[in-house]
């Protein structure tokens, strides 16, 4: 038997999604490049998955896709990168603890 995800539990996989490949990007597992090409990814992703039920609880996702994009173009362009790296990985942590945070909150919701 085949279960479907219901939209907000496709939403809260994605959530995770981001998370993961964000942090990923923080530890120096994925380079600005597979950052960017993930965010671009989740960002169609989103574009899917909305719906009233889940347009709340997107916000903080979409946020974190979008500086994840952003990032990902700053690092492309290197003589810019250095004064900006630490602000953009600083907003990408603070991110990815609002959408884990709302994400567990979303959960213990539902439960």
């Amino acid at each position: 038997m085949q279960q479907h995800l219901t939209r907000i539990e496709q939403a809260n996989l994605i959530a995770g999604h981001a998370v993961s490949y964000a942090t990923a990007y923080l530890d120096g597992r994925h380079n600005a490049q597979q950052l960017g090409d993930n965010a671009d990814r989740l960002f169609l992703d989103l574009l899917v998955v909305e719906t009233p039920e889940t347009s709340t609880f997107l916000i903080p996702v979409q946020l974190l896709v979008i500086t994840m994009m952003r990032t990902a173009k700053c690092a492309r362009d290197l003589s810019q990168w250095p004064s900006r790296e630490d602000r953009w990985q600083s907003v990408i942590a603070s991110l990815v603890e609002l959408v884990t945070h709302e994400s567990r909150h979303l959960t213990k919701d539902r439960a």
